[in-house]
């Protein structure tokens, strides 16, 4: 599904978003799911959710960062094509993270129990390091929270 659409905010500087034909999104997430897997100007895949608002409009939430890759700012028009995401979490497991998860049976019990948007941010943090030591690092520090049950709010 193809959408056209001006990056917008709201006031106080909160996250940017595109807004989306609310019915053409309901229909969507109604056959699929609402987590899609979004391509932008910069041709790079983002995975994201389609958010239904009661007051009758749907949107995908950008960030700073999205926005800087795709060499836009608020009130830029774009095209993005958006298709279900059938990754089993919503996004990827990063390499080292599974491997760590496969070899620590009870971490990945601990894993497999939280809700998932909780595992969602999980997979984030732990891919979003750079450099390989550090992911393999991030990986090992949740398969320890995970275990001791030391995980709280933040990571």
């Amino acid at each position: 599904m193809k959408i056209e659409s001006f990056i917008e905010s709201a006031p106080k500087g909160y996250a940017p978003f595109i807004v989306c034909d609310y019915d053409a999104a309901k229909a969507f997430i109604e056959a699929h799911s609402r987590r899609v897997i979004m391509r932008g100007p910069d041709q790079e895949d983002l995975h994201r959710a389609l958010q239904l608002r009661k007051d009758g409009y749907a949107l995908i939430m950008l960030s700073k960062a999205v926005l800087k890759a795709w060499k836009c700012e608020v009130g830029d028009k774009v095209t993005v094509e958006i298709r279900p995401d059938t990754t089993k979490y919503g996004m990827p497991m990063p390499e080292e993270f599974e491997i760590v998860l496969e070899q620590d049976p009870e971490a990945a019990e601990a894993f497999e129990a939280l809700n998932d948007g909780r595992k969602r941010g999980l997979l984030y943090y732990a891919g979003g390091a750079k450099s390989e030591a550090s992911r393999i690092k991030r990986a090992l520090e949740l398969a320890e929270k995970l275990r001791t049950g030391t995980l709280h709010g933040g990571v």
